[in-house]
């Protein structure tokens, strides 16, 4: 295993080169500490995955929460805690590094919410979104799958019993009913372990449901624990949904296929997250799937990150596709 590569940002700039000299010297061949004296270097560093992990003072203890994706982050206190992160910034090196050590070996536990849109139509996204999540079911996490599609079918790839869907869920929210009696009564479980709501007659729902009442849906969903990845799966539409989702998301992930007509989209699509604010350009990712090496071409844009490319595989059904795609390199990344 190589170095461990530590980014370190404190508002104090000197205090910033002074600790990762000093830290540095005892580190020996385990950890590279690097300084970073720009918020904007620091969140490149971050958004590319250049570290594994990265100390800031704690006054940014609300920006940077204590995981992005699998780099761990810790808080550089001016006073001694016990919070989990937290670490005491006037100790010896001895004291630190230990510190460091605890901090890395913190498993994250949290809910994750991933959202899967295609950015043109026939790009492969359900199949994409799909294979994440039998790669998640696969590691025995508990995962719920929900097509936010307006003409989706999940029952194409998972299949249960349950005659109410999303619809169904959707509606009562609408009215105000009962969230937890109507996600209970909607539920699928697919033989593969992947749980789901069914969207049958969602559309209608999708168009009626208002942005406030998705989004809070979607965090009482993620606070209430029940699930450890939630996947949600839309072709980029502006509906109250998936800008709901979007927002509440950890990760949103763009599908394309390359085309010339999905990178038209994809620049429209960015010029609309960038609109919308609140970080949603930060935590977007592009995967290309269907990728043809011939016809194919690459969106030209330097503030949106590639998770990777699937070139176009052999045809296959729905269910087959997502088994082929399970493990893709591609697909890992998009999860980290």
């Amino acid at each position: 295993m190589g170095q461990i590569r530590i980014a370190v940002y404190d508002q104090d700039a000197t205090y910033t080169g002074r600790f990762c000299q000093y830290v540095g010297e005892m580190a020996g061949e385990t950890y590279v500490f690097s300084p970073v004296y720009e918020r904007t270097v620091l969140d490149e560093l971050i958004a590319s995955r250049e570290v594994e992990a990265v100390l800031v003072s704690d006054e940014l203890k609300n920006e940077y929460p204590s995981f992005i994706g699998d780099i761990h982050v810790g808080y550089l206190t001016g006073e001694p805690m016990e919070e989990q992160g937290e670490i005491f910034r006037y100790q010896s090196r001895r004291e630190l590094l230990g510190k460091i050590d605890e901090l890395l070996k913190y498993e994250d536990t949290s809910v994750k919410l991933y959202v899967f849109a295609g950015a043109g139509e026939g790009c492969g996204c359900s199949a994409a979104a799909a294979a994440c999540a039998e790669s998640l079911v696969s590691e025995e996490r508990k995962v719920l799958y929900i097509n936010m599609n307006s003409l989706g079918d999940p029952g194409s790839i998972f299949r249960g019993g349950n005659p109410r869907d999303l619809g169904f869920l959707l509606r009562e929210l609408g009215e105000g009913g009962d969230m937890d009696a109507a996600m209970g009564a909607v539920l699928n479980r697919d033989t593969s372990g992947i749980y789901f709501f069914d969207n049958a007659s969602a559309p209608l729902s999708l168009m009626d449901i208002s942005e406030e009442r998705m989004e809070a849906f979607l965090r009482r969903l993620v606070d209430s624990g029940e699930f450890r990845y939630i996947i949600v799966d839309s072709s980029f539409s502006v509906n109250h949904g998936l800008i709901a989702a979007c927002r509440v998301a950890d990760r949103v992930v763009l599908v394309s296929d390359g085309t010339y007509n999905a990178n038209g989209r994809l620049d429209r699509i960015w010029q609309l997250l960038g609109t919308l604010g609140e970080g949603l350009c930060q935590k977007t990712v592009l995967l290309y799937n269907k990728f043809h090496k011939q016809y194919g071409r690459f969106y030209e844009n330097s503030g949106l990150p590639v998770a990777g490319c699937i070139e176009v595989l052999p045809p296959a059904g729905p269910v087959q596709m997502a088994e082929q795609m399970m493990g893709h390199e591609a697909l890992r990344e998009c999860l980290r």
